[in-house]
């Protein structure tokens, strides 16, 4: 009987640590990449000197910084498949467990290299109802991968921007930044 009620304890012992093991190793897993069709997925993403071009993908506008003149919107809406893709370089970069203001840190003993005019940009990501924004001055040149990744989603979102039809008809902008 002694025999019989140890190996009940260590059955449930173990389902127990197989329980709580599995799903802490769920919790930690990164989203996986999914389609349009499967997420509610918006941004509103700004970029350039000053930020003043903008992405609001939930109005389905964008408006282009005209240096000199007034800024332009038109109607520029995205796919599912072109969401598709912005989601899941969010998902393989964790986007959303960058800090809210996002910096280059260089640490007081290297020398910085910095650029001027520089970009600024600005993220309003909403997933489900998760909700990421984050806001950073590129202006900080020196080596950084977290700095990197997010260019690489800059430079995907961007690359998707401009091959629109909209965007290509709209006039390219006057002047420039100093």
């Amino acid at each position: 009987m002694k025999r019989y009620i140890l190996v009940v304890s260590l059955l449930i012992l173990m389902s127990f640590v197989s329980l709580v093991t599995g799903c802490a190793n769920r919790a930690n897993k990164p989203e996986e990449p999914t389609t349009a069709n499967e997420l509610e997925f918006n941004l509103v993403f700004k970029y350039g000197i000053g930020a003043r071009n903008v992405l609001n993908t939930y109005d389905g506008t964008y408006t282009k910084d005209m240096v000199a003149g007034p800024p332009v919107t038109t109607h520029l809406s995205l796919s599912r498949d072109e969401l598709s893709t912005i989601y899941n370089k969010v998902v393989e970069i964790d986007f959303f467990n960058y800090p809210d203001k996002f910096a280059v840190y260089v640490p007081p003993w290297e020398p910085v290299s910095m650029v001027t005019p520089y970009e600024s940009y600005y993220f309003r990501v909403e997933h489900g109802s998760k909700i990421k924004e984050l806001s950073w001055e590129d202006s900080i040149t020196n080596p950084n991968n977290d700095a990197d990744k997010l260019r690489e989603l800059i430079q995907c979102i961007r690359d998707i921007v401009e091959s629109k039809r909209e965007y290509k008809k709209l006039l390219p902008p006057r002047g420039g930044y100093d």
